[in-house]
């Protein structure tokens, strides 16, 4: 039984971090493994007690340095140990973390930190160039850096002090910012209550148990394990570079620590599949496995589904500022919805969880002070939610804030998710891409997701792309390639002649006629999987002639 399922109102996550520090002080919370130049590897671990007694430490130590309950702080700290130890001592002082991801790019990064104005600044000491270039437009009050000697000297302190900040549910309790593959990034604001009911929806929704041993190919999932009584077995993979992660050290430590549970993008259990397949593994222990951050092409989920034997494969659908809103499992898209995506009616992502409301309104780009009309089952719209975890602003961004919230007659807040898509007729979502990359022609309006599934059937494809691009001043639908090998130009020419029939076969894309092959595409940080679809599109604006129209 969970910790939240005995005391449900209020709690953060800190407060259930120390309950289960009381009940259980000698399970092994985290667990880290190294692997030295020589291949030998070494597991370092803490249990629930220490973790605790740490974050205690470190809690103290900051508050000896001036932060408080209220001071936001820019935390740049690598996923990881440190990352979450310093965390929930930011959380136990009532101090507001802000989680930007660096992955974003410089000057992304830069007008981030310049919109929220941080208090304080948190980081490892190779953050130090970047403190001194943002210290003269934000005004820092102090920065610390996390290096190993002070680590060390705070590793020897006995004296901890035992804060308890008068928290109320709807203060802010951390702000994580969006990767901005669409817009510009945005810090979503969540207070401790949207955190607690996120903890909750997860453990009811996946029957999540205490005990349970979880890998987390995206680190950032681990602050929520010590809540849900989960030990945490620290990945060896490079945040920064996802895709350079090492199948010969990740598949060791799932199957050594006996792990339950993992999350990860498309990308990285492609390359896991792979080698899992060459060397004929399967994870007998694993009870869940979701894949998120991009759409999971249906031959991956059935790669990945006869890993875990014992386990069910998911894809959750959600977004930062509302996770998750919806799930499906492999064995539905395998059984049921795949043969409508590959007739163009987009992709399957579920029922919408218990606690989240769906409504697909009439697409727009302008804000919305009303909530409209939601449209008839099966129309093509903008997909909004509404749940007890769902941010309800973005910091210091009121006009990106007006763009995507509405609040109803009820005073109930709806997001926007920026994304386009359907219910059908068993109430099930369907996600037909990101409403900024729909391209709008005279004639008709073409959505990523329906048209690209059409393409990434060829065995040739590893995947594909819809963009606008202008002949003659008119707007028209593009598909770039990114094949799975180097093609000569005439391998070129006969794929774009096989595409396009292909596109003429179906209704949806029988109109595409242009083609261009891009070798590898630009792709976000956080998941190494969204398709930065945008940035493709000015690329061949630029590079006209790369584009080949095939005739009829």
């Amino acid at each position: 039984m969970s910790i939240f399922s005995r005391k449900l109102r209020f709690m953060n996550i800190v407060e259930a971090l120390h309950e289960v520090a009381q009940k259980q002080p000698n399970t092994v919370g985290l667990k880290v493994t190294r692997t030295s130049e020589d291949g030998t590897s070494a597991v370092a671990g803490k249990t629930f007690g220490e973790m605790d007694h740490e974050a205690d430490i470190w809690a103290t130590y900051f508050f000896e340095n001036g932060f408080s309950h209220g001071k936001t702080v820019l935390l740049l700290v690598p996923p990881g140990e440190d990352l979450l130890i310093a965390t929930f001592a930011l959380l136990r002082l009532g101090a507001i973390p802000i989680v930007i991801d660096p992955g974003m790019g410089l000057k992304n990064f830069f007008n981030c930190v310049r919109r929220t104005k941080p208090n304080f600044f948190l980081s490892v000491p190779r953050g130090r160039l970047l403190y001194y270039l943002l210290k003269p437009f934000t005004g820092f009050e102090k920065a610390l850096f996390l290096s190993d000697r002070l680590k060390h000297k705070l590793a020897k302190r006995d004296f901890a002090c035992a804060f308890q900040p008068e928290i109320r549910s709807e203060d802010t309790a951390a702000v994580l910012f969006t990767s901005g593959s669409t817009g510009h990034p945005k810090g979503a604001v969540y207070t401790y209550d949207e955190l607690n009911a996120q903890t909750e929806a997860l453990i009811q929704t996946f029957d999540i148990r205490a005990g349970e041993v979880d890998f987390p190919l995206l680190p950032v999932f681990s602050l929520y394990n010590p809540a849900m009584g989960l030990t945490t077995v620290l990945p060896e993979i490079n945040p920064s570079r996802p895709s350079t992660l090492d199948p010969k050290k990740i598949i060791p430590s799932i199957l050594k620590h006996n792990v339950t549970h993992s999350f990860g993008s498309p990308r990285l259990w492609t390359k896991l599949a792979t080698y899992c397949e060459e060397h004929q593994v399967q994870f007998p222990s694993v009870k869940r496995l979701f894949l998120a951050g991009a759409p999971v092409h249906p031959t991956l989920l059935k790669r990945v589904q006869s890993l875990v034997p014992n386990g069910r494969v998911f894809t959750p659908y959600g977004a930062t500022e509302a996770l998750p809103v919806a799930c499906i499992t492999a064995e539905e898209v395998l059984q049921d919805t795949y043969q409508q995506t590959l007739q163009g009616h987009g992709t399957c992502v579920g029922h919408p969880l218990p606690s989240v409301r769906v409504r697909i309104l009439p697409i727009t780009d302008e804000p919305l002070d009303t909530l409209p009309n939601a449209l008839p089952t099966g129309d093509i719209g903008e997909i909004t939610v509404s749940a007890p975890y769902v941010s309800k602003r973005y910091l210091n961004d009121e006009v990106a804030t007006k763009n995507a919230k509405i609040y109803d007659t009820d005073g109930i807040l709806w997001h926007r998710m920026g994304d386009v898509g359907y219910l059908d007729e068993q109430g099930r979502l369907w996600f037909c891409g990101r409403k900024k990359e729909r391209v709008i022609t005279a004639e008709q309006t073409f959505y990523t997701d329906c048209c690209e599934a059409i393409f990434n059937a060829h065995q040739a494809v590893f995947r594909s792309a819809l963009i606008a691009f202008k002949v003659k001043n008119q707007i028209v639908p593009a598909i770039v390639i990114e094949p799975k090998a180097n093609l000569s130009e005439d391998e070129t020419q006969s794929l774009f002649r096989e595409l396009h029939r292909l596109a003429q076969a179906c209704p949806v894309t029988e109109p595409i006629k242009n083609f261009c092959i891009h070798k590898n595409f630009p792709v976000d940080v956080r998941h190494n999987a969204k398709i930065h679809r945008l940035t493709l599109m000015r690329y061949f604006a630029k590079h006209p002639l790369y584009v080949h129209m095939v005739e009829d």
